[in-house]
């Protein structure tokens, strides 16, 4: 026997409502802590790029000087870096400067010993008596050149 299915609605069924979905939350900050934060950070990061801007244009003559440094002759290398270093410091400092006082301050100024050695000696040798060096030679005092250019501190 088959039997009937009561298709008459169920009053309980008919109480139900759907399901209320409550809206997201908002992502804006509710409190002014958030505020602070964000305008601290905001502070440092414009300070950070004045910095940085800063010390881009500061070191403007560093990548110049090594940009020449690449093209130059090795009887230019001592004068190359008479103008690197008039860029960085006073004339009345280093205008004079010339032979042992010249290297002198090439080492003092240098962040590691490196100019006093061999190669660093005949770069002023090699720019007063154009002397015929190899080509190892070259490379070590294009590359001490370069490192000077680099890594000098400027004191005041």
């Amino acid at each position: 026997m088959i039997e009937m299915i009561d298709t008459q609605p169920n009053p309980a069924l008919e109480k139900l409502h759907d399901y209320y979905q409550p809206p997201p939350p908002s992502w804006t900050p509710q409190t002014t802590g958030w505020y602070v934060l964000f305008a601290a950070v905001g502070i440092f990061l414009l300070w950070l790029a004045f910095r940085l801007l800063h010390s881009w244009f500061r070191n403007r003559y560093r990548r110049q000087a090594l940009k020449e440094l690449a093209a130059a002759r090795p009887d230019q290398f001592s004068g190359l870096l008479k103008r690197t270093a008039l860029a960085a410091w006073p004339r009345k400092k280093v205008a004079s400067l010339s032979g042992d006082s010249w290297l002198k301050f090439l080492n003092t100024t240098a962040t590691s010993d490196f100019i006093l050695n061999a190669a660093g000696s005949r770069i002023e040798e090699i720019s007063l008596r154009k002397t015929a060096i190899s080509s190892e030679d070259e490379q070590a005092m294009r590359a001490l050149a370069a490192e000077w250019i680099r890594r000098h501190r400027v004191q005041a």
